[in-house]
Order: C-alpha cells, then sequence, then structure tokens
C-alpha cells in the first residue's frame, strides 16, 4: 500500500489544527454572517449567487434564515434586520403557495393540487421563526403520501413546533414503515425508495436521516429509533470526516447535537478501565 507518510502528505490539504477551537469557529461564523449579509437580495431573499440579475430562491432563502435562526440562537450576533427580510420573503412566498393549493379546483392558471417538499421546508423555517400557518399545515398533512420522506420529517418537525401531536404522531407513525434495523451493527436506516428523485434537495439520503434523527431527538430521544439512527449517520462519512456536502454534514451535526442534548449522552457518567492482557492500565471517569 506503499509508506505511510507519503499516503498522509496526500490527504494534507489544509496547514491547520484540527482540534476544536472556540476563537476559530467565532472568526468563521463572523466571516460567514457578513458573507450572507452580502449577497442577500434587496427583495430580502437569497438566490445562487450575488449579483444584479439574481433572484431569490425559496430552498436557498429557506436553507440561510435557517442557518441564521439557529446561530442567533447560540449566541452569534446576527443583524436582526436581516433575519426578518429573510422571513418576510418566506411569509409572502408561502402565502402565494398556499393559495395555489386552495384555488386548485376554482381555478386553472397558477395553481397546483398538492403540498410540495418545498412548502415543507419553508413551512418548518417559519414555524422555527414562530410564524403558522394551520391552512398550509393541513394540505401538508393531507397530502403526506405524496411527500419525500425528508419532506414528511419536515412537516413532523413542524407540527412538532406548532404543537399538533394528533399529526405529528401520525407522521412519524408513517415514516416507521421506512425504516429498517441492523442488529448485528446496532443501528436503523431509512429505505427512501427515491430512485425518481434522488437528484432532487429531498431526496438527499442524508439529509432525510438528519431531518427524521431531529423529529426523534424532539419526541423520543431514547428510542431504539434514535440511537440506530446515530450510529448509522456516524458510520456513514466520507473518509469518517464529512458527510457528501457542507449542507449535509451541517444538518447531520445539527441533529446528533440535538440527539445529544435530549437524550444526556452530553453529560455522561461512566467510568472507562483500559486492560491489556488481563493487567488493568488505567481507569478514566467521564
Amino acid at each position: 500500500i506503499g509508506d505511510d507518510k507519503k499516503r498522509m502528505a496526500q490527504w494534507q490539504r489544509w496547514q491547520r489544527n484540527p482540534v476544536f477551537s472556540e476563537k476559530e469557529v467565532n472568526k468563521m461564523t463572523r466571516q460567514g454572517i457578513k458573507k450572507l449579509r452580502e449577497m442577500q437580495l434587496s427583495d430580502g431573499g437569497w438566490g445562487w449567487f450575488s449579483g444584479y440579475y439574481e433572484r431569490s430562491y425559496p430552498h436557498t432563502t429557506a436553507v440561510v434564515v435557517h442557518g441564521l435562526l439557529i446561530a442567533q440562537a447560540n449566541g452569534a450576533r446576527v443583524d436582526a434586520g436581516m433575519i426578518d427580510l429573510g422571513i418576510t420573503w418566506l411569509k409572502t412566498h408561502e402565502a402565494e403557495e398556499t393559495e395555489r393549493i386552495r384555488m386548485y379546483k376554482k381555478r386553472k392558471k397558477n395553481t397546483k393540487p398538492h403540498a410540495t417538499a418545498m412548502d415543507a421546508f419553508v413551512r418548518l423555517v417559519l414555524a422555527e421563526a414562530k410564524h403558522a400557518n394551520p391552512e398550509i399545515l393541513g394540505y401538508l398533512f393531507r397530502d403526506k403520501n405524496k411527500l419525500s420522506v425528508y419532506a414528511k420529517a419536515m412537516t413532523g418537525m413542524a407540527c412538532q413546533l406548532a404543537k399538533d401531536t394528533e399529526k405529528r404522531d401520525a407522521l412519524i407513525r408513517n415514516i416507521e414503515q421506512f425504516l429498517v434495523f441492523d442488529d448485528e451493527n446496532q443501528s436503523a436506516h431509512l429505505k427512501l425508495s427515491n430512485g425518481s428523485y434522488w437528484w432532487y434537495w429531498y431526496g438527499s439520503e442524508m439529509e432525510a436521516h438528519a431531518w427524521y434523527l431531529k423529529l426523534l431527538a424532539a419526541t423520543n430521544p431514547e428510542s431504539k429509533q434514535a440511537r440506530g439512527i446515530v450510529k448509522y449517520l456516524v458510520n456513514n462519512r466520507k473518509h469518517a470526516t464529512y458527510w457528501n456536502s457542507t449542507r449535509d454534514t451541517a444538518y447531520c451535526i445539527e441533529a446528533i447535537a440535538d440527539y445529544m442534548r435530549a437524550s444526556g449522552e452530553n453529560n455522561p457518567e461512566a467510568e472507562v478501565t483500559v486492560s491489556v492482557d488481563g493487567k488493568e492500565i488505567k481507569t478514566v471517569k467521564i
């Protein structure tokens, strides 16, 4: 397999210390928020790129607002006006989409028959921002069998935030039909059957698992399902460092952190003894 030092050098892409540094994370956070502020468009949303001819997209705007809300909740300095403009853009978009569904049988133009994965994402982010819309949530629940598993998990989280436990529990049961346990590896995964739409954002395997884990962390963190999904995510990283992209890596870390807080695993009480050939080498309390 060759010289180990030469192989290591091939993977040494960044000259930086891999040990966690709060100072470095805060610096990265400030840089990220500054860049997002510069890329926000005049209508309050975000697009793929920053530029005069760019237009806002619901998915990009939802991703950004979700991230800013989490940053703000964790002490980052985020301009409230920047978040408010993004939320306003999402509320306007959601109102238009709600109208399109409501008017489906009354007019032919500019309507749609059912709620979509994008509606689920926007509803979740607005629920995180404490803005309710029972009508679109009702459409999402009504049309749950037309949604991807990813979107069902997001809708379940939106129901959780809306304190609609009846819809939430029904969605959890719906998702569980896709759950497969691997008792040998003590893991669990969702059999998504998304062959026809895997390239869309809501076809992402890892993101779907992350959002399902967030739902479990909020409702049943000590369950076999939650433990199994965590182990599946931890075991399925590329080169054991990241998942497939910066976005799904962020969602996976976010979901695992939710699970650790909710289950108490971030405050363990354990004693580990290291033994070699029956001889105790060291005992450590965690």
